[in-house]
């Protein structure tokens, strides 16, 4: 059986010897997504940590599962520590230099396990914090909102630029369905916006292997697809804040964190939308505006690159995988995201720039960006000229 074809659960139990030339290793010992995850996730923390525990939250995640979390674990292993990450200027904590730096001076010495309770930010600052320590971390999820749960890298803003940083997979993952299903429906929108970006993922994949010769797995490319229709599939429900339908978007983010992870690098799962969205983020907080929801901005940046690839596919030296732009579209809007730049509040001049300049915000993905700046930089600016014209006139 292929690994494509298992389930999450029975996935991660394997390591897989691949014709890719690869060993894949999921590296995740246990994941439940289920009315008993937080119970799980404590009864295993519990079995796995040795020695000093501390749970990391920010403010809103603290109330939402952290205080839960940290008090049923306190009650088990006294050497246990809580530590909140604080809002600043009641500004979305931003994972960056000053936040890793603070967190590392508040927390007491000697943890030996670390446990993060939240999505996006709280996930990326635990795992990179993880990492360098040399300890391991396992990750009670708040939202079902990006797909970094199982990633091995951390999106931190560096110097003001976004850069994937150094992490670790947690040893395991887990969510209460009933807490996932009631968060912000805006959160439910970014992350079925991050895991639909997968087809055009794997489509630049592909594009970087037949013009750049960089390595390609098929395998680990059907398991992103997979994601991706398990996400598209749970579309019409969403909306209803339905628990399947909440429950196939996690573990269709955490199966393209998983596949990442298995690759050891995030090629499989992020093209040019990201960079579109790396760069929007950058040019935000540059500003000191606080930008959109990862994942919200990823399904609207999918929408503009599956209509850069209709203005150039037929002017580009391979053939590509062709995407239905109108469908990619219908089925955001069906799921209730946003697909306009414009109506998810980029300013028109940041979009602009973002064509031109969003393939530097990651030089090691060959994309679309990176193809047409190098080879056609007349063509990339009619795209720009084009596109903003579409979404701003």
């Amino acid at each position: 059986m292929e690994f494509k074809d298992l389930e999450i659960k029975e996935l991660i139990k394997n390591t897989y010897s691949c014709e890719c030339g690869l060993v894949h290793d999921p590296g995740i010992e246990k994941i439940e997504i289920s009315e008993q995850g937080i119970e799980e996730g404590v009864s295993f923390i519990l079995t796995k940590a040795k020695g000093t525990i501390i749970v990391i939250s920010d403010e809103n995640t603290y109330k939402i599962a952290g205080k839960t979390v940290f008090e049923k674990i306190k009650r088990k292993n006294q050497d246990t520590y809580s530590y909140i990450i604080p809002l600043k200027n009641d500004v979305a904590v931003v994972p960056n230099e000053s936040t890793i730096g603070e967190t590392l001076i508040r927390m007491p010495q000697g943890i030996d396990f670390f446990v993060a309770v939240g999505s996006g930010v709280v996930n990326d600052v635990v795992r990179n914090i993880s990492y360098h320590l040399g300890k391991k971390y396992v990750v009670i999820g708040t939202a079902p909102s990006m797909d970094g749960y199982a990633s091995i890298t951390s999106a931190l803003i560096i110097n003001n630029l976004k850069e994937s940083c150094p992490g670790q997979v947690p040893i395991g993952i887990f969510a209460d369905i009933n807490i996932l299903k009631n968060a912000p429906y805006t959160m439910l929108t970014a992350g079925f916006g991050d895991v639909l970006s997968k087809y055009n993922a794997v489509r630049e994949w592909r594009f970087g292997r037949d013009l750049n010769k960089e390595h390609y797995c098929e395998k680990i490319a059907d398991l992103i697809w997979k994601a991706a229709d398990k996400c598209s599939d749970s579309a019409a429900l969403l909306k209803q804040r339905d628990k399947k339908a909440v429950e196939n978007i996690m573990e269709a983010l955490i199966l393209s964190g998983i596949a990442m992870g298995m690759y050891t690098n995030t090629r499989p799962g992020s093209g040019a939308e990201h960079h579109l969205v790396h760069y929007w983020d950058v040019e935000f907080i540059k500003r000191g505006w606080e930008h959109p929801l990862h994942g919200n901005s990823v399904g609207v940046a999918l929408c503009v690159i599956c209509r850069l690839y209709d203005i150039v596919k037929d002017k580009l030296p391979v053939k590509v995988m062709d995407l239905d732009t109108e469908k990619i579209e219908g089925i955001l809007k069906n799921a209730g995201c946003e697909t306009d730049p414009k109506a998810l509040g980029i300013p028109e001049d940041i979009f602009h720039d973002s064509i031109l300049y969003g393939y530097l915000m990651s030089r090691t993905k060959y994309t679309v960006l990176t193809h047409l700046n190098k080879c056609n930089k007349e063509l990339l600016n009619n795209c720009a000229v084009m596109l903003t014209k579409h979404y701003y006139s």
